[in-house]
């Protein structure tokens, strides 16, 4: 499979323990959690007589999740700011497999419920914003679903819950702080201290090593790009990364501002062997160690600041909106940068990957229909057919529009919906509004349809 596919089908591979003392406080606190667990998850008659009961409610925005994790006790403390409601004196959250301690807010301790993945609290009712707190004991992972024995997270798609109490579904934003304390004597730990806007829920995440850093350069805009890598690694790290200052300069020239930070950079990170490609957790994105070497790679993944993160997918439906425009973005940025030869060769392992796609049993349709009504891992849709098809789809628009309007256009529609959720067809109607060329039948031929050779509406 193409590196610049994929994020891997990690999930099939069982990680081999690297850290014997995190799995050891682990086995320690999983026991002691289980026998707090009866006490502790069902608190619905906590709290003065004045303060509500638990019952169930999505809908309530969270507005901001600071964090304070400790990996030596394996404990999370959750601030999570909420929006206000005069309606609801509820509000519900994914915890995972967290064990829930308390919930409290203004100094009383609130009802709460956590059960089979699901953690309901009730609140009072407020015109402006509340501030919630949640303790909780968190568990080791071994199969690519929260933290992980190798010292990286990795919550994508909807494993958050597993870290913090969260939402999983692409369209909730928030703003995010995170302290990681409980390091081991000798590493460091990668992560954003503070992420002000709005931003999917998989985005966070650290990574925990004895990393050696290399500053790549400074944009024009003042961003500093570099690249975290293990000692053994510099000399792939370092070829893999040579155009990813000059990348993410064309981004932020081309499509506007970055939205995350002052400073960016590749992180390598140990994934089980088969594992490869990358995750878009930025502003310190996570690339596999055997994925470190290629540069489409580590373009592909700082693209998502635009489109993927930038701009959320509002439906996992629209993954296409992510993955099929980091991937052509991929190959533009490095034609820019590196060279229309450079470029070519990477368009032509879109091509192979798109033969062995119709070759395939997979899924074929890269925008199914719906918002939300699919698994995203169990029906499929994560696979080459989004990614590949995708690109096409945006190479297809090139070649209609021309570089420099289609550049406009994703450059409006950027700074229209940055930090908002957006689906596939709002950026069809853009495109269509905005130019001489409608591009519905092209998608419809092209995205919706399993057909994978080109057709009449899609010439590229």
């Amino acid at each position: 499979m193409d590196v610049s596919t994929s994020r891997s089908l990690y999930l099939r591979y069982m990680p081999t323990p690297v850290c014997e003392r995190a799995l050891q406080l682990s086995v320690f606190f999983l026991l002691l959690t289980s026998l707090l667990t009866a006490c502790v998850t069902d608190r619905s008659d906590a709290g003065g007589d004045d303060l509500p009961d638990t019952s169930t409610d999505w809908s309530r925005d969270i507005l901001h999740t600071s964090l304070n994790i400790d990996l030596e006790t394996m404990t999370g403390i959750a601030d999570l700011v909420l929006s206000g409601s005069l309606l609801s004196s509820a509000a519900s959250f994914e915890i995972g497999d967290l064990t829930i301690i308390n919930v409290v807010s203004d100094g009383d301790q609130l009802k709460f419920n956590a059960k089979l993945g699901q953690l309901d609290v009730g609140i009072p009712l407020s015109v402006g914003p509340q501030t919630i707190t949640i303790e909780y004991y968190l568990n080791l992972h071994h199969n690519f679903d929260g933290i992980l024995d190798s010292g990286v997270t990795f919550t994508w798609p909807y494993y958050c819950g597993n870290i913090f109490p969260c939402k999983s579904q692409p369209a909730e934003g928030s703003g995010f702080e995170l302290v990681v304390s409980g390091i081991p004597d000798g590493d460091i730990s990668i992560y954003p201290e503070l992420i002000t806007a709005d931003a999917p829920s998989y985005m966070l995440a650290w990574a925990v090593g004895d990393y050696d850093y290399s500053m790549l350069g400074i944009t024009a805009n003042g961003t500093e790009v570099g690249v975290y890598y293990f000692p053994d690694e510099a000399e792939k790290a370092l070829n893999g990364t040579r155009y990813l200052r000059d990348v993410f300069d064309w981004y932020e020239q081309t499509y506007g501002d970055y939205l995350f930070g002052e400073k960016v950079a590749s992180v390598s990170v140990k994934w089980p062997a088969g594992g490869f490609g990358g995750l878009e957790h930025h502003p310190f994105w996570h690339i596999a160690g055997e994925s470190l070497n290629n540069p489409v790679v580590h373009a592909h993944e700082a693209s998502h600041g635009w489109f993927g993160n930038g701009v959320r997918i509002g439906c996992w439906e629209d993954f296409v909106l992510s993955e099929g425009i980091a991937s052509y973005l991929a190959a533009r940025a490095l034609n820019e940068v590196a060279g229309e030869e450079y470029g070519n060769q990477i368009w032509q392992s879109y091509e192979n990957r798109l033969d062995l796609l119709q070759n395939s049993n997979e899924n074929k349709i890269a925008w199914p229909e719906g918002c939300n009504e699919i698994d995203i891992l169990e029906d499929g849709l994560y696979g080459a057919a989004p990614y590949m098809k995708g690109a096409f789809f945006f190479k297809h628009l090139e070649y209609k529009l021309g570089k420099e309007v289609l550049d406009r256009l994703l450059r409006n529609f950027f700074s229209v919906n940055s930090g908002h959720a957006v689906n596939m067809q709002m950026l069809i109607t853009a495109i269509k509004e905005g130019s001489t060329y409608d591009p519905t039948a092209c998608a419809q031929a092209w995205l919706r349809m399993e057909s994978i050779v080109d057709t009449d509406a899609c010439i590229y």
